[in-house]
């Protein structure tokens, strides 16, 4: 039995949580009337590591 599946939720988790992460920013920048002034690929790279500490707080608070 293989389990080669075995890691690839979290990656698709973790990038779920990203692309939610992505469009509330983008909504913030849309209530105030301006633009977003980064792609997802720009704000991925720029917050990585803010991105990484949220989504292991998320999951701690999600996991009982």
């Amino acid at each position: 039995m293989s389990h080669q599946h075995t890691f690839v939720w979290r990656k698709r988790e973790f990038r779920v949580f990203v692309t939610n992460a992505y469009y509330a920013n983008r909504d913030e920048y849309d209530s105030a009337g301006q633009q977003q002034p980064y792609t997802f690929e720009q704000y991925v790279n720029k917050n990585l590591s803010m991105l990484k500490h949220e989504f292991k707080q998320h999951r701690k608070n999600t996991t009982v």
